[in-house]
């Protein structure tokens, strides 16, 4: 059986990655959310997240698109 998934509220999301929380709303905005039936708070998976930061990571010599 495999691990569930590591799931990051808005909250978490700011604090791990020390931002404010509109750049964290920001960042959720941007990925695929995580939402229970009954719960208003919604969530990002750790991977979705992990995978944005390495696509908008670029060289000195890169040009961000």
């Amino acid at each position: 059986m495999s691990a569930l998934p590591q799931l990051l509220d808005c909250k978490a999301l700011q604090l791990e990655l020390g931002v404010k929380r509109a750049a964290a709303e920001q960042i959720m905005r941007s990925l695929p959310v995580v939402q229970f039936d009954g719960l208003r708070k919604t969530y990002v998976r750790r991977e979705h997240v992990r995978q944005l930061i390495e696509s908008r990571t670029f060289g000195k010599d890169q040009v961000a698109a």
